[in-house]
C-alpha cells in the first residue's frame, strides 16, 4: 500500500472519521494564507494576541523539509453539542483530535520512518486555516458559511493536522459545491447577520479568490460578537461553578449538506 493511502487508513483507524492529504506548495499560496497579512490586526475570541502570538515575519514560515500535511475531520454531530464545549481545559471534541493524531504520528514514524511535526491549533502560533487545508486534502469545500463543508456530515467537523516530511499524492481538491443551489440558508439564520453584506475589508482591498465566503460576504468580527455573547452567558455563577461555553452553531445546523 503506498504510503498516503496507509496514513490515512491509519488516522481512521485511530478514531478520525475523514482523513486526506494535501501539498505543502498548494497550501502556500491557499486563499487565506494569502489574506490573512492584508487583513490587519484582529482580536476576536479564537485568535492569538500580544507576546503569545508569532512576529509577523515567522507566521507561516514551516520548515522546509515539510511536503505533506495530513488533515483529519471529527464528525460532531448535533445531538452531541459537549463535545464543542469548552470547560477551562479546551474541548472533548479537540481532546479526541488530538489523541488521534499523537497516535497517528507515531505510528507513522515507527512503521514508515517518516517524520512528523506537530501544529499548534492557531495560526498564530505556527499552525495552518485548517479549512484551506482539508479542501486541498479533499475533505470538503468552503461554503457560503465561510465553513468547511464535508459531503456526508456538512459542516458538522472538527478539524487538526500533521505536518509530514514526504512528497505524498494530495488527494484533493474534489469536485463538491452543495451551495450552487442552496438558498442561502445559513445566511439568513444567522442572528448577528454576520454574513449579510460584503465585509468592508474585501471592500476596500484587492484579493486573490475564493473570498471568505466565497463573496466576502462573511464578516468574522461580527460573528464574534455572537461568540462573545456566548462567553457572557457561561460566565454565569451557578452553584460556585462555571458553566460551559456553548458556541452558536446556527449556520451548521441549519446547513443541508451532508444530511
Amino acid at each position: 500500500m503506498e504510503p498516503g493511502k496507509w496514513i490515512i487508513n491509519a488516522a481512521i483507524e485511530n478514531g478520525a472519521t475523514l482523513a486526506g492529504i494535501a501539498g505543502m506548495e498548494a497550501l502556500r499560496v491557499s486563499a487565506s494564507h494569502t489574506i490573512y497579512g492584508k487583513m490587519g490586526n484582529y482580536a476576536g475570541i479564537g485568535t492569538v494576541k500580544g507576546d503569545d502570538a508569532l512576529p509577523a515575519d515567522r507566521l507561516f514560515n514551516w520548515p522546509d523539509s515539510v511536503r505533506s500535511v495530513l488533515v483529519i475531520a471529527f464528525s460532531h454531530p448535533k445531538d452531541k453539542p459537549e463535545l464543542d464545549w469548552w470547560d477551562g481545559r479546551g474541548t472533548p471534541g479537540n481532546r479526541v483530535l488530538i489523541e488521534t493524531m499523537e497516535r497517528t504520528s507515531r505510528q507513522i514514524e515507527s512503521d514508515l520512518k517518516i517524520k512528523t511535526h506537530k501544529l499548534h491549533y492557531y495560526v498564530e502560533k505556527g499552525g495552518v486555516f485548517l479549512k484551506d487545508a482539508a479542501v486541498l486534502a479533499g475533505i470538503g469545500c468552503i461554503g457560503r458559511s465561510n465553513l468547511l463543508l464535508t459531503p456526508s456530515y456538512g459542516p458538522r467537523v472538527r478539524l487538526r493536522a500533521l505536518f509530514l516530511e514526504a512528497d505524498l499524492d494530495p488527494t484533493g481538491p474534489i469536485s463538491f459545491d452543495p451551495c450552487a443551489d442552496c438558498k442561502d440558508l445559513c445566511r439568513k439564520v444567522c442572528p448577528e447577520k454576520a454574513m449579510a453584506d460584503k465585509a468592508p475589508i474585501f471592500k476596500s482591498n484587492e484579493f486573490p479568490e475564493p473570498l471568505p465566503g466565497r463573496d466576502g460576504r462573511y464578516n468574522r468580527e461580527i460573528c464574534n460578537i455572537r461568540m462573545e455573547k456566548d462567553v457572557a452567558e457561561a460566565a454565569a455563577e451557578k452553584g460556585g461553578k462555571r458553566l460551559a461555553i456553548r458556541y452558536c452553531r446556527r449556520c451548521e445546523f441549519v446547513c443541508p449538506a451532508g444530511k
